[in-house]
């Protein structure tokens, strides 16, 4: 402790202007892909995983494929990621509902 001050819990610490004010640009936002490219991926891939579901279901009812556990994990997953969907699709209903409560 010798050669330093003792901190001053009183004094006030200056502040920059700068990390006050501080604006994000619009093109931060603008550089990787919108909510709605996002969103409509999220879809396409959730159709895909259930075309990809069917396919295997319909190959295992005519004898092409044998392996049971490759059409259940192509169901599961079909599953998994349309019930992550619905998820997101209620968060934003909600949200909307909520926003629609709000009296201005």
């Amino acid at each position: 402790m010798t050669g330093s001050s003792p901190v001053d819990p009183f004094r006030s610490t200056p502040v920059s202007d700068s990390s006050l004010t501080r604006k994000s640009s619009r093109s931060d936002a603008s550089d990787g892909p919108s909510f709605a490219e996002i969103l409509k991926d999220s879809i396409r891939e959730v159709n895909e995983l259930k075309k990809e579901a069917d396919d295997a279901i319909q190959g295992l009812a005519l004898g092409k494929t044998e392996n049971v556990s490759e059409v259940l994990t192509a169901v599961e997953k079909a599953d998994l990621a349309f019930r992550a969907l619905m998820s997101i699709r209620n968060k934003l209903v909600d949200a909307y509902e909520e926003i629609n409560r709000l009296r201005v």
